[in-house]
């Protein structure tokens, strides 16, 4: 069946809001500016630098796949701490972090 396709306009309302979920959800690990440099980056196994192009080059889907389930032994997975209209907008506010 492949990834699903974004449904969410990556416009200013959904960045900010994937902006704010990221803060709270994703940063500790991957850092403010997706780095792979967060507080707790030492004790996790190397969190990605989601603006490096092994990450921006993947579909929407893909990374909307990755945050719901997580990677077994270096992410959890969030979907049980965002709804599904939550992940899309972190999805489009990673987009922004491009290097």
């Amino acid at each position: 069946m492949g990834a699903p396709e974004n449904p969410v306009l990556a416009d200013a309302v959904s960045i900010a809001r994937g902006a704010e979920f990221f803060n709270i959800n994703c940063a500790l690990c991957h850092g403010p500016q997706g780095l792979g440099n967060g507080k707790v980056s030492a004790w996790v196994l190397n969190p990605a630098n989601l603006t490096l192009p092994v990450v921006q080059n993947k579909s929407d889907g893909a990374l909307f796949l990755t945050i719901t389930f997580g990677i077994t032994g270096r992410m959890p997975a969030l979907n049980e701490n965002l709804l599904v209209r939550d992940r899309w907008d972190v999805v489009n506010f990673l987009r922004t972090l491009a290097a």
